[in-house]
């Protein structure tokens, strides 16, 4: 790696760009399995502090989506973990895997996003996707307000398929 790269700065998205891309990855990862019933267990991509506004002030804030997506556990834990990890590393993650011969686990960190995990042994019999993005300038308290407030417009965002929508009942 020449002094160059190295000193070169890290890309910075916005943490929309962010979120596209964790839910991006939930989903594509997801169609590398022969496996279906995929649902939000945990809603739609949500924001997190990364840097509480409190500590450096709001126009430092730093925020990072999260979102996941969990299915009935299929059948072939291991050859699924292997499928999950090697799509992964083709994007340029780094990857590993533990429990490898039971139930294994795999996470992955870098490429598009900052982290990912793939647990084939989640709660209520299940397999779960989730990724998370890098953490990008924002604050995470207003960037879920906006995201709410264009769902009340009837807007789907990138994270809410699967997501039942209630319409207001009429007055």
């Amino acid at each position: 790696m020449s002094t160059s790269e190295k000193d070169a700065p890290e890309e910075t998205i916005s943490a929309r760009e962010g979120r596209d891309r964790a839910v991006e990855l939930v989903f594509n990862t997801a169609e590398q399995l022969d496996v279906t019933g995929w649902w939000p267990r945990n809603g739609v991509a949500w924001a997190q502090e990364c840097t509480p506004k409190s500590s450096r002030g709001l126009e430092h804030a730093t925020a990072s989506y999260s979102y996941d997506r969990w299915a009935p556990r299929g059948t072939d834990h291991i050859g699924d973990a292997k499928r999950v990890a090697e799509y992964w590393e083709s994007l340029g993650m780094s990857v590993r895997i533990i429990n490898p011969t039971t139930h294994p686990t795999v996470f992955g960190e870098g490429g598009p996003v900052a982290r990912a995990e793939f647990d084939t042994y989640a709660a209520d019999q299940s397999y779960m996707v989730g990724a998370t993005a890098p953490c990008s300038p924002g604050d995470a308290f207003t960037l879920n307000e906006e995201d709410e407030a264009e769902r009340d417009q009837g807007k789907v965002l990138p994270g809410d398929e699967g997501l039942v929508l209630q319409e207001e009942p009429p007055q």
